[in-house]
């Protein structure tokens, strides 16, 4: 069981950016079950840490996955360009990723650069 900086420390330690079961999350917390309550503060301690995570609406199941990432790095930014709908974001989409078909190389080319950094 991890607590919240070593959750923190393991995020940046993965190139800003871990996929981890809500399990792990609620485990952090000290919480026994999922509730709305527990889950806002989950949220509510990942932005006071400078985290993001995806979904936005934390799962109640806890075998279900939540993505973690650092805002204000390549990778926290691409996935906010990602999630916040409107023209200028969809152009910085197309310009990262191109205006025909998906290069799937280049994304994950992308990518590896993002995490790099």
């Amino acid at each position: 069981m991890m607590n919240w900086d070593e959750i923190k420390a393991e995020v940046e330690k993965n190139g800003n950016v871990l996929t981890l079961p809500m399990v792990e999350l609620r485990d952090a917390a000290s919480a026994s079950r999922l509730g709305v309550n527990v889950r806002d503060g989950i949220s509510s301690t990942l932005a006071g840490m400078g985290l993001g995570h995806v979904p936005v609406e934390l799962p109640l199941n806890h075998y279900e996955q939540v993505r973690l990432y650092k805002h204000g790095t390549a990778v926290g930014k691409m996935i906010v360009t990602m999630l916040e709908p409107g023209e200028q974001n969809d152009r910085q989409l197309v310009e990262r990723l191109g205006e025909e078909g998906v290069d799937y190389a280049a994304v994950v080319e992308r990518i590896r650069d993002l995490v790099n950094e």
